[in-house]
């Protein structure tokens, strides 16, 4: 007999332990889903205050695991997709945080641990495009969700952790509250190497899936396996004001003279008349004043439902 064909698949776990008020029942869990869909007994690797996920993933990766879940937020899901990227071994998501921002995007419960494990131990392995970001400092940054400066950086740091583990999407609204009300930027775009005219904005955001928010399809039609990002760039509306940019979102109003231009592409420069924070998938980076967006294609395996319901458009 093919003892590779008989060997029980391995597992490794990247886990944010913060994420868990009763850490050994969730590993138990696991466990006992891993043993009774034919898997064999998770190693674990967890995160720390000093690693968000990378080191932990490393070590994961070392072990030449068949499968790589990951437990965590936005965050953890960012930095282990970092060094699994471009590597062919797959990604199962288990959705720990508030956003869980790419579960969302790909159709993975959030809401049911045991439905999410089925999904990573039996689903159907898919690759995925991962972003990359470069701001000032020239360091490569990865991203599975988005990128951007302004607005959506602005609502992320300002973003209290502790009312959001209380009151969930609703302090990311009272965060909003807070900023939404502040100057904008002039920026000068390219796309694909061809330079755009200046604008006057509040947000420009790189998107590599559709919904970056509370399942508001903020990029109208992306995919996050169509080999390109969506660069959506917010600009001030002095006639309808913010009830005229929410009534653009959910009309899929776009480009002309709405509030909200989108363009697709596979690289993104930008370079602003001042310095202005930047986020990667939620995570505040520090202010810049230019910076590139591109994509990585298909970068990323991940477990899928099956059928899967992605596709390039």
């Amino acid at each position: 007999m093919d003892a590779s064909r008989s060997r029980t698949p391995s597992v490794a776990v990247v886990i944010n332990p913060s994420k868990f008020p009763d850490l050994e029942e969730t590993k138990a869990r696991v466990g006992a889903a891993a043993s009774r869909l034919g898997w064999d007994d998770p190693l674990w690797f967890e995160t720390n205050r000093d690693d968000s996920g990378v080191a932990a993933a490393r070590s994961a990766l070392a072990l030449a695991p068949d499968l790589v879940c990951i437990m965590g937020g936005d965050g953890t899901v960012r930095a282990a997709a970092g060094v699994l990227r471009g590597t062919s071994v797959p990604c199962g998501l288990l959705p720990s945080g508030t956003g869980n921002l790419l579960a969302r995007n790909l159709g993975i419960p959030v809401d049911s641990l045991d439905d999410a494990l089925e999904i990573a131990f039996l689903g159907q392995n898919h690759a995925i495009d991962v972003g990359l970001a470069t701001f000032d400092d020239g360091e490569e940054r990865v991203f599975v969700v988005m990128g951007g400066v302004g607005l959506d950086a602005d609502i992320m740091a300002q973003t209290d952790d502790g009312l959001k583990k209380k009151v969930g999407w609703g302090a990311y609204v009272v965060a909003g509250g807070a900023t939404m009300f502040r100057e904008g930027f002039g920026v000068t775009l390219s796309v694909d190497g061809e330079e755009h005219t200046s604008h006057e904005c509040l947000m420009v955001l790189a998107c590599n899936c559709s919904s970056v928010v509370a399942n508001i399809e903020l990029a109208t039609g992306a995919k996050v396996d169509d080999e390109r990002l969506d660069l959506v760039v917010l600009r001030p509306n002095v006639v309808a004001g913010w009830l005229g940019v929410a009534v653009e979102v959910a009309a899929r109003i776009r480009n002309g003279a709405a509030s909200l231009r989108q363009w697709s592409g596979r690289d993104f420069g930008f370079q602003l008349d001042r310095p202005v924070l930047a986020e990667i998938d939620g995570d505040p980076v520090g202010e810049t004043r230019a910076g590139r967006f591109s994509v990585d294609p298909g970068a990323l395996v991940v477990r899928l439902p099956v059928p899967a319901r992605l596709g390039r458009r």
